[in-house]
């Protein structure tokens, strides 16, 4: 069975309707660790997440458990503790993987232009709920030797999200 820890926002809720009633044969449970604060994004925050990811990581050590991580290079806190959890996991789970994954479209900063709170800056990477989704489950089957899978998106300018967006 797949088992998604959390499961709120968009990918949580997207993500719960996909997998349900999903049975693995000849495989145990899948755990897939979805769980972090994205809206908070300060150091106490983020750190608080690393915690809970190495609780749950040393309760459950002999588990498959899949990492949604981000290929974000951004300086933040956000970034800085989710590359420290994945650093944890792969270190003390060996059945461990991340999957890395670019903005996905509708909340976050594509919300944010579109209700113009922020001013579009460089170049943004998407990926679309329905794909973020897809690329999730195929890490459920996956046996191969890589321990981290980053995803691509579509890279686009932040302007012309802006004016898509303003259309």
């Amino acid at each position: 069975m797949i088992k998604l820890l959390n499961g709120r926002g968009q990918l949580g809720n997207a993500l719960s309707e996909k997998i349900k009633g999903v049975k693995l044969s000849g495989t145990k449970d899948v755990y897939i660790y979805h769980t972090w604060n994205i809206d908070d994004k300060s150091k106490p925050a983020q750190q608080r997440c690393l915690e809970e990811l190495m609780s749950f990581v040393s309760r459950n050590l002999k588990e498959k458990i899949i990492f949604v991580s981000t290929t974000s290079d951004k300086e933040s806190h956000y970034v800085r503790y989710k590359q420290l959890a994945e650093a944890y996991l792969l270190s003390h789970c060996t059945n461990a993987l991340v999957i890395r994954l670019p903005m996905i479209i509708g909340k976050g900063a594509v919300k944010k232009l579109k209700e113009n709170t922020i001013k579009p800056y460089g170049t943004m990477e998407l990926i679309s709920l329905s794909d973020a989704c897809e690329q999730i489950i195929k890490c459920v089957y996956y046996k191969g030797l890589r321990k981290c899978i980053s995803v691509s998106g579509e890279k686009i300018s932040a302007t012309t999200v802006y004016k898509i967006l303003s259309v």
